[in-house]
């Protein structure tokens, strides 16, 4: 495992002491990349002699100067190692921080990014004690938007098979290209959870000339504002935001009541289930079968949806009555519910709040697989994918309903069969959110 430590360079002051971080650490798992992005005399010298010495383990580009985002976009795109350690030229990696950080990475390699602590430096590298600006914790949510936007700083390793699955580094052109690290934060956590990695990695120096300095407080909440609006828009959160500062609130939209037209159906190609659902009187346009045989058909089946309601079903299952698809809307409609499945078990009620739902048919609100990664095949065995998306989603403040209903009937099937042994890769995966695994 090699993590790509990248560096846009502008100023040239501190810049030797940031490179000779890189060169101090424990471990040799890094390939340094450097970019001077129309940056000052000193720093384009200070490259060139890096250059000079073509060490095989540092990369240097020279490109015209296009901000912090776009220098940040570029190196990402010129590398290809597992992980990416973003560092700013004039800030220091503390010597374990590469070791450390790949310890976590494997102990954590379903997290799309690794948060460590940071401490503060004076222009001197030494060590001064500072209050600091952003909590170090997990971020909080409404209805899958993450609400505490501001909660971000580095170090911070990004998953570059997550980090490829984003629109990749964005800035405001009206703000010298910043807001980029709040921005990665909002879209790779679309991807997975992060995990903290409670150790001080990262210095962060305190001096006059800092790029931060020229960017005005009201200018940082403009972007946080921006930032967590084109969050809402992406993942087509019905959510308007209510205060203009972080941590922002948010009041659901007026919903709309949803009807058998907002559903398509999501089944494994030539299923017995396609028959099935025509029987019953869905059309032929609403059902989409996968013809891939591997763990993420269901993901591939969402992609090529698009309506408001997406419906898994799997072979496991025998449909007679269109009675319990309109039974379950019913019900959607009246709890708002973002989740929601047919029981195996004899309800008191109509309908019950679940901490997890069998995954035979599983009718879901599009935002919420927009808002998570949905059905994690790379990390997941195929039997546990259900209850891990319940625990994504409701990691993301949604909601989970199991209902009583008539007309579907579960089959007996060995893959429904849960052994204690087949939940470890659960509890490993969730074990840093103690409260959403407590049913295990």
């Amino acid at each position: 495992m090699t993590i790509s430590i990248e560096v846009p360079v502008f100023k040239g002051e501190f810049l030797q002491q940031c490179i000779d971080s890189v060169f101090r650490q424990t471990s040799d798992a890094w390939q340094l990349s450097l970019v001077w992005d129309g940056g000052d005399q000193l720093s384009h010298k200070i490259l060139k002699e890096i250059e000079a010495t073509e060490n095989p383990k540092v990369k240097v580009f020279f490109n015209e100067n296009q901000g912090i985002a776009k220098a940040r976009a570029f190196i990402s795109s010129q590398n290809n190692e597992a992980y990416i350690l973003p560092l700013d030229d004039d800030d220091e990696l503390a010597p374990n921080a590469v070791a450390r950080f790949i310890e976590a990475a494997k102990a954590n390699p379903w997290a799309s990014l690794l948060r460590g602590k940071r401490g503060f430096i004076n222009q001197q590298s030494e060590i001064v004690e500072k209050v600091q600006w952003f909590p170090f914790g997990p971020r909080n949510y409404f209805k899958g938007m993450v609400t505490d936007v501001f909660n971000q700083a580095q170090p911070y390793l990004i998953r570059k098979s997550a980090y490829d699955q984003t629109l990749g580094w964005r800035g405001f052109d009206d703000f010298m290209q910043a807001g980029e690290d709040c921005d990665i934060f909002l879209q790779v956590e679309e991807v997975s959870h992060f995990e903290l990695v409670d150790d001080v990695l990262y210095y962060y120096r305190i001096h006059d000339d800092r790029a931060s300095n020229e960017l005005t407080s009201a200018a940082a909440f403009e972007m946080w504002r921006r930032l967590a609006d084109d969050a809402l828009q992406r993942m087509e959160l019905p959510l308007i935001r209510t205060n203009e500062a972080p941590p922002f609130t948010f009041i659901e939209k007026e919903p709309i009541s949803k009807t058998i037209a907002d559903i398509e159906f999501i089944v494994n190609y030539q299923s017995p289930i396609v028959q099935q659902l025509k029987a019953i009187g869905i059309t032929e346009e609403s059902i989409i079968e996968v013809t891939s045989t591997i763990d993420s058909w269901r993901m591939e089946g969402f992609k090529a949806s698009s309506r408001k309601l997406v419906c898994f079903v799997k072979d496991t299952v025998t449909i007679s009555d269109i009675s319990f698809v309109t039974d379950m809307l019913e019900i959607l409609n009246e709890t708002n519910a973002d989740i929601i499945a047919p029981s195996k078990k004899t309800l008191e009620k109509r309908y019950a709040k679940s901490s997890w739902l069998h995954d035979d048919f599983l009718l879901v609100k599009r935002e919420v697989l927009l808002a998570t990664t949905g059905f994690d095949s790379e990390f997941i065995p195929e039997n546990l994918q259900g209850i891990d998306f319940c625990i994504q989603a409701r990691r993301r403040d949604f909601s989970c309903y199991e209902v009583a209903v008539s007309g579907i009937t579960y089959l007996e099937d060995s893959r429904n069969i849960l052994q204690e042994n087949d939940l470890t890769s659960l509890k490993t995966k969730w074990y840093s959110h103690s409260a959403l695994i407590s049913f295990i």
